[in-house]
């Protein structure tokens, strides 16, 4: 190979090298093109994750607000329904206490009549009885109603028992006697009635009974032989 030959060789070789370097150079280039737009993308999805975040606190901080606020009210409204509560309750003691006004002026008439000498005590006592009868209409009115008691059977929600006593006129488990009367207030009791309840009759009594069964049996059996 001459001279010419190899230097033309040599600037083939250089040649190719040059356009090697050259694609390789646009390919690093575009490289760094897609890893400067990955990059920005990365950095536009941050500031949006930081955006979302920023708006979720303030929301938070928001919804914190509220929540407070709310309580405030809450305890607010509490307050004035309370107030109200009071303030109803105080208006219908004023209006049963008015009630009551008058049948306590007619029994401190009934106590002053009493120490007068003048006054009979029958007059006094019927006054008395009418001014029990005004109170009772009033609590009546009121939603108290008395609980019936003897001659009733024993209830353990309405009857309070302190002894069982024998007896001949009612069954057993009957209230037979009331000792402190009992009351009902609308539907609820309020104090039940202390009562005495009948244990029925005894065995003696049966026994006595049922051998005045047998003799009288017995007497209409030869009464009727007699006759014979």
């Amino acid at each position: 190979m001459d001279n010419k030959q190899k230097k033309e060789k040599d600037k083939n070789i250089i040649r190719n090298k040059e356009e090697y370097r050259k694609i390789k150079k646009n390919e690093l280039v575009d490289m760094l093109i897609d890893n400067d737009n990955e990059l920005k993308e990365k950095e536009a999805k941050l500031e949006k994750f930081k955006k979302a975040l920023i708006d979720m606190q303030e929301n938070e901080k928001n919804y914190k607000e509220q929540l407070i606020r709310m309580q405030a009210d809450f305890e607010n409204y509490k307050k004035r329904e309370e107030k109200k509560r009071r303030e109803f309750m105080g208006y219908a003691n004023k209006d049963l206490i008015c009630q009551l006004l008058s049948v306590m002026d007619n029994l401190e008439r009934a106590v002053s009549y009493s120490q007068n000498k003048e006054h009979q005590p029958e007059t006094i006592r019927e006054g008395i009885k009418g001014t029990l009868k005004e109170f009772r209409k009033i609590l009546e009115k009121e939603g108290l109603i008395p609980i019936k008691a003897v001659g009733e059977k024993f209830d353990p929600y309405c009857h309070e028992a302190i002894m069982q006593v024998e007896s001949d006129k009612y069954p057993e488990d009957t209230v037979m006697e009331e000792i402190t009367k009992g009351y009902y207030l609308k539907s609820n009791v309020i104090r039940p009635s202390v009562v005495k309840v009948s244990k029925g009759r005894t065995d003696k009594d049966n026994d006595i009974d049922r051998d005045s069964s047998e003799n009288s049996i017995d007497n209409n059996k030869n009464n009727d032989n007699n006759n014979d």
